[in-house]
């Protein structure tokens, strides 16, 4: 008797191009999740359970300092995957993924993984393309920031903090933020009174107001 297919795991299947890959029989153990906005997808050092390839929407993904304070680092949309790297590494999941928008998911659990798809070419095949793209990106994006002002990056990493708590009103610790961008304390200090001087955040204790948004994100897509 044939394996019955739920239609919305076959309709994701397709939409991730795997529909030649994966047989009816693999796809009965599939799943597929919404998440909605700010809703968590993976935590950083979970056991690697699942495979995550996105169908529709956008996924950040976050690196937290020992104090609890955030940073994205990267995002992955539409057939991109969660967890491969982690897998061809035997480890846990590395970062921490957050839905920055409502984001369907398809999920291919890890006895699927070893079973089905690593005997197979093509899907052998797309998990070295998606690889390479994860390093030419992480590799454009290391040169990029060697050769930018820190000042832009400083503004770059203020912008995404504002938009992962939704707010233009962020914490911020100089610790932190000095660890993270590997610049010395003293040189964010000055900085930061630069974009003080030109009215563009506002420092108060251990928070940052952003005054003019726009102008933190022009001085953040030069970098």
């Amino acid at each position: 008797m044939p394996t019955k297919v739920n239609p919305d795991i076959s309709a994701a299947v397709k939409k991730a191009n795997l529909h030649q890959i994966i047989t009816d029989e693999a796809i009965g153990n599939l799943q597929v999740r919404t998440y909605a906005k700010n809703e968590t997808v993976v935590v950083s050092g979970d056991e690697l359970a699942f495979f995550y390839i996105i169908i529709e929407g956008r996924v950040a993904i976050h690196n937290y300092s020992e104090q609890g304070n955030v940073a994205v680092v990267d995002y992955v949309e539409q057939n991109g995957v969660l967890g491969d790297m982690e897998f061809f590494n035997h480890c846990n999941y590395l970062h921490t993924a957050v839905a920055v928008v409502p984001t369907t998911i398809l999920l291919i659990p890890l006895e699927v993984v070893h079973s089905h798809l690593t005997t197979s070419v093509s899907f052998l095949m797309r998990m070295c393309s998606v690889l390479t793209e994860k390093l030419m990106k992480s590799s454009v994006k290391n040169a990029r920031s060697l050769l930018y002002p820190a000042k832009n990056k400083l503004c770059k990493t203020i912008v995404q903090t504002s938009e992962k708590f939704e707010s233009a009103t962020i914490p911020f610790v100089m610790k932190d933020m000095s660890s993270m961008m590997g610049i010395s304390d003293r040189h964010i200090r000055r900085l930061l009174s630069d974009l003080v001087e030109e009215k563009i955040i506002l420092r108060q204790n251990k928070t940052i107001q952003i005054l003019d948004m726009k102008q933190l994100q022009r001085y953040s897509t030069d970098f």
